[in-house]
């Protein structure tokens, strides 16, 4: 780029990094430099839904599993399903993707029950719409704790970025049509 447009690497450097720091543009490491479209905007409710606020926002999200085993509730996912320590859940761990780059992790922490058996055929998509259309539960988002961490080296090589980039953390509690607390999950964004 520097020899096409005849400037300075330094400054063709300046104006990339400026780039990435408005949302343009987004820098991988093995992978480059990419264009981004424009800046996605997130409006962060008790109905927003991943889907379905990319799909209005023009941009094409998706979402896929990583793994699904049944697990003994930690202290964070018992205290916010309102189980004991200990007990088992259901956890599914996704990667989600805007415009095939993966943007997020999440770990989400379900109750046992009728549903668990069906989840061994959900692939990729979206899992509120896949538990809704297979089980008629609608999940909604009671609380969301908004927080910041450093990556680790599966968030590293899951979102293709390089160690120690800070990442965007959410935990939060879905209840269900019942306002009963159904799924716990943590998103590494």
């Amino acid at each position: 780029l520097a020899e096409r447009y005849q400037v300075n690497r330094h400054t063709l450097r300046r104006a990339i990094d400026e780039l990435v720091l408005k949302g343009w543009l987004l820098r991988q490491q093995g992978k480059g430099v990419l264009v981004l479209s424009k800046p996605v905007r997130y409006p962060l409710h008790s109905g927003s839904k991943f889907t379905d606020n990319l799909l209005n926002a023009g941009a094409k999200p998706n979402s896929r599993l990583l793994s699904l085993s049944r697990i003994k509730a930690s202290a964070q996912v018992a205290k916010g399903l309102g189980l004991s320590l200990g007990e088992p859940v259901i956890q599914l761990k996704t990667l989600r993707f805007i415009d095939q780059v993966p943007v997020s992790i999440v770990f989400h922490h379900l109750l046992l029950g009728e549903h668990e058996a069906s989840l061994n055929h959900y692939r990729q998509g979206s899992l509120h719409g896949f538990l809704k259309q297979q089980h008629n539960i609608e999940l909604r988002r009671q609380h969301t704790v908004v927080g910041a961490q450093l990556a680790s080296a599966e968030d590293c090589a899951c979102l293709q970025i390089c160690a120690a980039k800070p990442l965007l953390t959410l935990q939060t509690v879905n209840v269900d049509q019942h306002q009963h607390p159904f799924e716990f999950s943590l998103s590494h964004i």
